[in-house]
């Protein structure tokens, strides 16, 4: 689809069986092991076996610190490689995931911390951040872990952006909702290449559960995603309007998903 080109908005009459996130990913690394999952810039492709496999032994390493349904995991990670595999590990493990920012006020982020009361912290530049070891990682089963997870356990707890108000949750029930939403209007599927900018963390799962390929910026060089979206051979980017046009200012063939469809 062209730029510019006007799509119909996501129904919200039609209705669902709610599922948890994780087993259509879990299904989609069964039938195709071997498709790409991630592709990061300056990186080897990952495979959705390879996806599956280290979300798996990470959702192991998080029970092991108390993540369960119930509780928090807090992710201060920086990078999309290392967020995407821990974003599916905290969902498998049962938890809601926290999103941290290393950059926030430290007043706030402690306040965050108390508040959201995570069992543990994946990541750095936050206080008790840590990562597990890649002997501890090995040491554990790559298979996919029991859970006693329902489509109404929370998959993640949000804050604004100032002040102190209280964290919202959002059920797995929720976010299947939207993102089966969006699949009905921007249908995805093997064969797209797909670019996420600055949206919802939970939006990453989206692409995974449709065969697509996730592909990851570098942070660290923002002035190149335009480059990215041509050389990766992206075939949807979702993005802020206002993030588009100061990105990619000639999108071509991309097919151009709004964040508010």
């Amino acid at each position: 689809m062209e730029s510019g080109t006007a799509v119909a908005r996501p129904s919200r009459t039609e209705r669902w069986p709610a599922t948890t996130v994780v087993g259509p990913i879990e299904a989609r690394a069964a039938r195709t092991p071997d498709a790409p999952a991630l592709l990061p810039a300056g990186a080897a492709p990952v495979s959705y076996g390879e996806l599956n496999a280290a979300a798996n032994r990470m959702a192991r390493c998080l029970a092991d610190r108390g993540a369960r349904p119930g509780t928090v995991v807090g992710l201060a990670l920086t990078r999309p490689a290392d967020l995407v595999p821990a974003l599916l590990a905290v969902a498998k493990s049962g938890a809601a995931y926290l999103a941290l920012d290393p950059d926030d006020a430290p007043g706030r982020l402690s306040w965050l911390l108390a508040d959201a009361a995570p069992v543990c912290v994946l990541g750095e530049g936050v206080p008790d951040a840590e990562r597990p070891s890649v002997a501890e990682l090995a040491g554990r089963a790559a298979t996919d872990p029991p859970r006693a997870l329902t489509p109404q356990h929370p998959l993640c707890r949000a804050y604004g952006p100032g002040g102190r108000p209280a964290g919202v949750w959002t059920t797995h029930a929720e976010v299947d909702r939207r993102v089966r939403e969006l699949q009905s209007v921007y249908g995805l599927g093997p064969g797209d290449r797909v670019l996420q900018l600055g949206l919802p963390l939970w939006e990453f799962l989206w692409p995974l559960r449709t065969g697509a390929a996730l592909v990851l910026a570098d942070p660290d060089r923002p002035g190149e995603v335009g480059e990215l979206v041509r050389e990766a051979g992206v075939t949807a980017l979702r993005a802020a309007p206002s993030v588009l046009g100061e990105l990619v200012p000639e999108p071509g063939p991309v097919h151009l998903v709004p964040e508010r469809g």
